[in-house]
């Protein structure tokens, strides 16, 4: 086996994306889950330093005609007032959600942020909302339209009927009481920014915290029928390896990247497949204190645009730890959902394509998202089809400082790979996941609450602080910040 990757090299938005040096080992696990790509560890490397406020490091390109993304970090020093109930509470009467009104409830969310994102979405002059708050650290990431940065690559044939590659980006942006906990981990200037105060009650968010992502992907319509007719954004940016509608002769996208290569940007068409609402509702939740929810884009719904036809692909609020399906349609993707889940509810009314990567048993897991390994080890089993593993709020659950625990429920930590049984390529060589339904397996299907750290334990003895189920807090900007301190040290 291969141990692969230092614990900095690990970072991702909502979905699990993952860095790591080019010239070290975790080079070998690129391709091997659709999270890999290059970052804070190749910062490292070159010793780069990196500056905590920049929008985005390439230069806004002069043939693009609307505004540009600037970002916002003028984090509030307290919170809003709020009284009386927020809309997703009036669903629950300010109790628990249920598998009965979690359709109700996402709807709610989106509704409540309709307004923003539909002029986000449509207003190319206005790629700005002052209601809505980035994450500092990531200017090297973000290109300078829509301050978007690469989220997953997946090969042809990962989703229904997906005849290209496809690389996905996203944004992620946190509301005015989210992103007061922003400030007070990283402060409201550059000193406070290079000395971050992480601690048990700084990474907590608020009752009502909202946290939105928008995730696009490369192929058109025309090259992938589900997203006939999607929001269409601009941004500036080279194109990924994993651009098939870019290196395609036979693609008919416009505007689709071919220009472009690995290391230079052009203006690309990407379009809106999935976006992800998460919101902070102990009452709703009272076991992790969270509600995840995620739309897709349904080209066939009713709506008078793409906006209206995004619609929940689902919820989830817990890990249903008590429910451990070891059944072959439980772990070969596409999974069945189990109906018997308390604590994920899955809309069984999307297109086929939302509900191809979902994760274990059926646990939510969009179809940005990582859940699904292909292939995959498990202890000395080789899946060849792949395996579901965990969903959204299982590896949102690894959120902590330090890293001690994977994004999936790997068998070791740092991860290994492994060849396929009697291949001697090494490019075959593909993630060791724990055995599920072990110990180890299960550790990323509890229920716990943003205050409880997955662990385990550091060399020195001391459980990691838990980051309240922030991915953009634990996985991009702490190693960002990482790097640049190391950086200017040397």
């Amino acid at each position: 086996m291969n141990k692969i990757v230092s614990t900095a090299s690990f970072l991702l938005a909502f979905t699990p994306l993952v860095f790591a040096d080019s010239n070290s080992p975790f080079k070998e696990v690129a391709g091997k889950a659709p999270f890999v790509t290059l970052s804070a560890e190749e910062s490292k490397s070159a010793k780069a330093k990196i500056h905590p406020f920049i929008s985005s490091s390439l230069e806004q390109p002069a043939d693009y005609d609307g505004g540009f993304f600037e970002l916002n970090h003028n984090y509030p020093k307290t919170y809003d007032n709020h009284t009386g109930l927020y809309p997703w509470q009036k669903v629950t009467n300010s109790g628990a959600i249920t598998t009965e009104n979690a359709y109700d409830y996402v709807m709610a969310l989106k509704e409540y942020v309709a307004k923003d994102m539909h002029a986000l979405i449509y207003d190319k002059n206005q790629p700005n909302n002052a209601n809505w708050f980035q994450s500092i650290w990531l200017g090297t990431e973000r290109e300078p339209i829509h301050g978007m940065y690469v989220g997953s690559g997946f090969p042809a044939n990962t989703l229904t009927d997906q005849n290209l590659d496809l690389t996905t980006y996203v944004y992620t942006l946190y509301d005015k009481r989210a992103a007061k906990t922003l400030g007070d981990i990283w402060g409201h200037n550059f000193d406070q920014a290079m000395n971050p105060t992480i601690t048990k009650k700084t990474t907590q968010y608020a009752e009502g915290s909202v946290i939105v992502k928008f995730s696009f992907i490369t192929p058109c319509g025309s090259d992938w029928k589900p997203m006939t007719n999607a929001a269409i954004w601009q941004i500036y940016a080279p194109v990924n390896s994993s651009n098939g509608t870019a290196k395609s002769s036979t693609s008919t996208c416009k505007n689709r990247g071919a220009n472009g290569d690995g290391s230079t940007p052009v203006l690309t068409n990407v379009y809106m497949m999935q976006f992800d609402i998460i919101v902070k509702d102990s009452k709703a939740a009272p076991e992790t204190g969270w509600v995840f929810s995620t739309l897709v884009y349904d080209k066939d719904a009713k709506g008078k645009d793409a906006w209206d036809k995004m619609i929940p692909l689902g919820a989830t609020w817990g890990g249903d730890p008590d429910i451990i399906n070891l059944k072959y349609e439980a772990l070969t993707p596409p999974v069945k959902v189990n109906q018997n889940l308390k604590q994920n509810w899955i809309n069984m009314n999307t297109p086929e394509y939302a509900r191809s990567t979902l994760g274990w048993d059926g646990r939510l897991s969009g179809p940005n998202d990582g859940a699904v390994v292909t292939p995959a080890w498990t202890d000395d089993i080789y899946y060849h089809k792949g395996i579901a593993s965990a969903g959204c709020i299982a590896c949102h659950s690894s959120a902590q400082y330090p890293m001690t625990s994977f994004l999936l429920p790997a068998s070791t930590f740092p991860p290994q790979t492994k060849q396929a049984p009697l291949s001697s390529d090494p490019s075959s060589a593909s993630l060791v996941l724990a055995k599920p339904g072990s110990a180890i397996w299960m550790k990323w299907f509890q229920s716990r609450y943003g205050t409880a750290p997955m662990g385990p334990k550091t060399t020195s003895g001391q459980l990691p602080i838990a980051l309240d189920y922030d991915m953009v807090t634990a996985f991009k900007a702490i190693p960002m910040w990482q790097a640049a301190k190391q950086a200017n040290q040397q």
